[in-house]
C-alpha cells in the first residue's frame, strides 16, 4: 500500500474509531425528549381553496385528444373548448393544431367508416344545441376533407347535442356545474374497425 492510501486509511480510522453507536452509550448519556415548543412567529391559517380565474389553458394537438377503443370501434375525442369558442360553431385559429394531430389518427386506422359526433352540454333547448352540435360536426367534417385526411364520401355526421353527456352538467345541489359542461362541450370521430 502506497504512502498515501495508507495516510487517508489513518485519518478516515482516526474520525471512525471514536464514534459510538447509541446502543454502546451508557443509559445516563442518552438525551431525554423534553416538552413540544411552539415556534415562534406568525402562522399562517388555512383558507378556502382559489380556483383559478381568468383565460383557461386548453390543450392543443395531440394532447387535446382522447382515443378509447372498442372491439370494433375507435373513438377519438376532442373538447369543443379546443376547437371553438363557447356556442359557437366556427373554429378557432388554435383549433388547425389540434386537427392536424387528429387527421393522421385516423388515417392509421384505415378505410373504414367514419361518423363525427357533436355533443353541446346541457344549456340551451334542444333545438339550439342539436343545431350547435351538426354545425360543429360539419365544421370538423369538412376541414378533415379539405386536408385531404379523410375522403369526400368517407366521414358522416351526427348530431346529438346534449342527449349524452359525459358528466353531470349540474351539481347534486342542483347549481350550475361549469367543469361537467366542459366535458360534455366535445367532438367525437367514431371509427368502425370491423367494417
Amino acid at each position: 500500500m502506497n504512502p498515501y492510501m495508507r495516510s487517508v486509511l489513518g485519518a478516515l480510522l482516526a474520525l471512525v474509531l471514536p464514534l459510538s453507536s447509541p446502543a454502546q452509550q451508557k443509559k445516563s448519556e442518552w438525551q431525554k425528549p423534553g416538552p413540544i415548543q411552539q415556534p415562534a412567529g406568525t402562522w399562517q391559517k388555512p383558507g378556502e381553496i382559489q380556483k383559478p380565474k381568468g383565460p383557461w389553458q386548453v390543450p392543443k394537438g395531440l394532447q387535446a385528444i382522447t382515443m378509447t377503443t372498442d372491439r370494433c370501434q375507435q373513438r377519438l375525442t376532442i373538447g369543443a373548448d379546443t376547437l371553438f369558442e363557447f356556442d359557437k360553431s366556427t373554429l378557432t385559429s388554435d383549433a388547425e393544431e389540434t386537427l392536424a394531430a387528429l387527421g393522421p389518427m385516423i388515417q392509421k386506422a384505415g378505410k373504414h367508416p367514419v361518423v363525427i359526433e357533436g355533443h353541446t352540454d346541457g344549456k340551451g333547448t334542444d333545438a339550439y344545441n342539436h343545431a350547435l352540435s351538426n354545425n360543429r360536426a360539419e365544421a370538423v367534417q369538412v376541414w378533415l376533407i379539405d386536408h385531404r385526411f379523410v375522403a369526400r364520401e368517407q366521414p358522416s355526421v351526427k348530431a346529438l347535442g346534449k342527449t349524452k353527456p359525459v358528466a353531470p352538467n349540474t351539481k347534486p345541489d342542483g347549481t350550475d356545474n361549469p367543469e361537467g359542461r366542459q366535458k360534455n362541450r366535445r367532438v367525437e370521430v367514431v371509427i368502425d374497425t370491423c367494417s
